[in-house]
C-alpha cells in the first residue's frame, strides 16, 4: 500500500496525478500453470529471488519475510560471514577490501557447490518453513568469480532434485526500458553537475555496467528454472516499489494460496465520530471495518489496550486486508484530550491529501460497473516505523496523531520481532 508516488508523469506529488492511471505490473508463469507451484504440507516452497539494478529486490524481499513468514537467506551476507573460516589467516579477510584481495589473488576459493552445501544445511535446520533465496550478491568481485555462478546447472539440479518444490522469481526489467531509464536521468546541463565536477552520466554509465554483469550473472540460472518451467516472471519496470509490491503479494496470497502471518504496509483510517468518514465508498477502497469497541472488553479501556486490540486484529484479519477504517466512536480514543507525546523518530506530513495516495486500485479489484470516484475527503497523514499510514481527519489533535502511530509502530514491532524470532 501507501502509493505516495505511484502516479505516471513527472513524479509531482499533486492531487492531479491521482487520477492519472497508474503503470500496471503484471505477472507471468513461464511454461507452465499457478497449480504446480503451489505449496504442500508436505512440500513447502522454496523461492529464489532474482533482480538487479532498480528492481526493488530488497523491499520485495523484506516484505515477502514480514508479512509470509519465509526465511531469508541472503547470499551475500553468507559468503562474507563464511568465507573467512576457509582460510588460514583469517584475520586479513575480516574487512570487505580484504576478501576482495584475497579473491582476486585466488577466486577458486569461492565456488556455488560450497555455497550451496551452505544453503542446503540452512534448510534443514529448520524443514517447516518457507524459504527464501537471495541467490546473487550486489558486490561485483563475487559476481566475477567465474566458479561461482558462471555454470550452476550441475548444483542447481543437484538442490532442485533434494528441493522439487523450488521456483524462480524473477523481478524483471527489459533491457531497453533500463537504458531509456539510464539516458533520461544523464547530464544535459551543466547545472546538473554533482560535486567535484562528476556529473549523472557517469553515474548512469556504471548503472549500465552493473546491468550488464547482472544479466550476464543470471542467464544461466534463470535458464535453469525456465527449462524446467519453474520461472515466476514480474515486469518490474514502472519502478513504484508499492505497485510492484501489491502485485507480488496478490500473486502469492490469492494465485499461490499462501495465508500471511500478519499484514504489511498498512492503511489505517481512524473515523473518532461515526461522521467522520460518511459517504466513503469501503468496495472502491476494498477495506475491511473494524469497531474498535467490540475489540475490546471495556470501550473504556486504556488507550494503550484499544491500540493493541486493533493490532491485533488486524494482524488476524483476513487474509490479504492491507487496509481498515475503524470506528472508535463510544471508546477512549474518541474522548481522548489533546496528548503531549515526547519526541521519536518519525514522519507527519503536515499537508492533507486524499486517500488514492495511499491506497492503490488494482485493474483486477477493479468493479467496472461502478464509478470508482475520489473520495473527497482530505486526511492528515502519519507514517509509523513499521511503515504502516495512519489517516485522521483534519481537526484531529497533531498529538494524539503522533501518540497513536507510536504505540501502533511499538505494538506491531514487537509482534514482527516475536513471530519471527
Amino acid at each position: 500500500m501507501g502509493c505516495g508516488n505511484s502516479s505516471e508523469g513527472n513524479g509531482e506529488d499533486s492531487d492531479k496525478g491521482f487520477f492519472h492511471r497508474r503503470p500496471k505490473v503484471s505477472i507471468r508463469v513461464q511454461g507452465s500453470d499457478i497449480e504446480s507451484l503451489k505449496s504442500t504440507s508436505a512440500h513447502l516452497p522454496i523461492v529464489f529471488v532474482f533482480g538487479g539494478p532498480g528492481s526493488r529486490k530488497g523491499r520485495i524481499v523484506d516484505d515477502l519475510v514480514s508479512m509470509y513468514g519465509f526465511k531469508p537467506h541472503i547470499m551475500e551476507d553468507m559468503i562474507m560471514r563464511e568465507l573467512p573460516k576457509k582460510v588460514q589467516n583469517v584475520m586479513a579477510v575480516q574487512s570487505t577490501k580484504g576478501l576482495a584481495q584475497m579473491l582476486t589473488d585466488n577466486p577458486t576459493v569461492l565456488d556455488l557447490e560450497w555455497v550451496m552445501d551452505l544453503l542446503i544445511s540452512e534448510i534443514q535446520a529448520e524443514p517447516k518453513k518457507m524459504h527464501l533465496i537471495d541467490l546473487v550478491p550486489n558486490l561485483k568481485f563475487l559476481l566475477r568469480c567465474q566458479n561461482f555462478l558462471q555454470d550452476p546447472e550441475y548444483h542447481l539440479k543437484r538442490f532442485f532434485d533434494k528441493y522439487p518444490n523450488s521456483f524462480a522469481l524473477n523481478l524483471s526489467i527489459p533491457e531497453q526500458k533500463v537504458v531509456k531509464e539510464v539516458m533520461s536521468h544523464g547530464a544535459k546541463h551543466p547545472d546538473k553537475m554533482k560535486e567535484g565536477g562528476q556529473s549523472d552520466e557517469a553515474d548512469s554509465s556504471r548503472t549500465q555496467r552493473r546491468h550488464a554483469i547482472y544479466l550476464q550473472s543470471v542467464k544461466a540460472s534463470l535458464n535453469f528454472f525456465k527449462d524446467r518451467n519453474r520461472l515466476v516472471i514480474v515486469d518490474v519496470s514502472c519502478g513504484v516499489a508499492d505497485l510492484i509490491w501489491h502485485r507480488v503479494s496478490d500473486f502469492f496470497g490469492h494465485d499461490l494460496e499462501i495465508s500471511p502471518m500478519k499484514t504489511v504496509n498498512t492503511v489505517i483510517l481512524f473515523a473518532l465520530d461515526e461522521q467522520d468518514f460518511a459517504g466513503l465508498d469501503m468496495n472502491r477502497y476494498h477495506m475491511e471495518e473494524l469497531k474498535l469497541a467490540s475489540l475490546v472488553d471495556s470501550p473504556d479501556a486504556p488507550l494503550e489496550k484499544l491500540v493493541s486490540a486493533l493490532c491485533h486484529k488486524i494482524d488476524t484479519a483476513a487474509p490479504l486486508a492491507e487496509s481498515f477504517m475503524v470506528d472508535c466512536s463510544g471508546t477512549t480514543l474518541s474522548k481522548c484530550p489533546k496528548i503531549q507525546t515526547k519526541r521519536q523518530i518519525k514522519f507527519f506530513e503536515s499537508e492533507n491529501t486524499y486517500l488514492d495516495k495511499f491506497i492503490f486500485i488494482s485493474e483486477e479489484k477493479k468493479d467496472r460497473s461502478r464509478k470508482n470516484s475520489l473520495f473527497p475527503q482530505l486526511f492528515k497523514v502519519v507514517a509509523t516505523t513499521e511503515n504502516e499510514v495512519c489517516l485522521f481527519v483534519p481537526e484531529t489533535s497533531t498529538d494524539l496523531c503522533h501518540k497513536i502511530a507510536d504505540l501502533m509502530s511499538n505494538e506491531r514491532g514487537a509482534s514482527g520481532r516475536t513471530t519471527q524470532s
